[in-house]
């Protein structure tokens, strides 16, 4: 025991098992008498990172998404009521481009995040992998809308 210290702030004496063979420290007490206090390493602690942008544009995407369905669900609906193609046409153009604007969304995402994974030395094939096949997707889509809107049928 520590003199002046209660008994139950006295710090504990923790043991480093390693394979390697350590020497310790010596220090003089008495002359004549050693004590010795093992070397501490530093603990390592890994912190996981996680991409965090200001402007998710994955959210955004979502948001394109629902409001390309939504408005595919109005154009729809009157479209029937009315028996009109040109509004059949351009809900299938309007879904078709809120599936090309979430793809480039998302594509501007993986980008952003590709970026980022260079940057703290992480590996970053699948956010390009992921980019690229947005962006052939996004290219479909648009002109699958392109030709929805002209009244053409692939």
């Amino acid at each position: 025991m520590y003199p002046g210290e209660p008994p139950q702030q006295r710090p504990e004496t923790q043991f480093i098992v390693t394979q390697e063979n350590v020497q310790p420290a010596m220090q003089n007490i008495q002359p004549g008498m050693q004590y010795a206090q093992p070397q501490y390493q530093q603990p390592v602690v890994y912190i996981p990172l996680n991409y965090t942008p200001e402007v998710n544009y994955r959210n955004w995407s979502y948001v394109a998404l629902a409001v390309g369905i939504f408005v595919y669900g109005i154009f729809s609906v009157f479209g029937m009521e009315s028996n009109s193609d040109a509004l059949m046409g351009l809900a299938g153009s309007a879904c078709c481009s809120s599936f090309a604007v979430a793809a480039f969304l998302d594509a501007a995402f993986y980008k952003g995040k590709a970026d980022w994974q260079l940057s703290v030395g992480q590996p970053s094939g699948g956010s390009t992998t992921g980019m690229i096949f947005d962006i052939i997707f996004g290219i479909i889509a648009a002109l699958i809308a392109f030709f929805a809107l002209l009244g053409l049928s692939l």
